[in-house]
């Protein structure tokens, strides 16, 4: 194999890694969340943070030529999930 794309798939490996890790400490806060949520009656899903949220994101991608189609459907992904921990608590 190429040693070039060895490298580069050696700090995709890494990045991976570091997605993971962020993703956890997002969840970990998204938990932390849900029971103060929970435990103040507030509902999980707020409409006008969410819409916030994706609008800033979106600019964000748009920034650094990410495709917004992509960060709209990964941040669906991340919103949808973030709604079903919350449900939990």
């Amino acid at each position: 194999m190429d040693s070039l794309l060895a490298d580069w798939r050696k700090q995709i490996d890494k990045i991976d890694e570091e997605l993971i890790n962020v993703l956890a400490k997002r969840i970990n806060i998204v938990r932390e969340i849900g029971k103060y949520k929970k435990e103040n009656g507030i509902p999980p899903l707020d409409e006008k943070r969410w819409q916030e949220v994706l609008k800033s994101k979106l600019s964000k991608a748009c920034l650094l030529n990410i495709s917004e189609k992509f960060i709209k459907k990964l941040y669906e992904v991340i919103h949808d999930h973030s709604l079903e921990i919350e449900n939990k608590n």
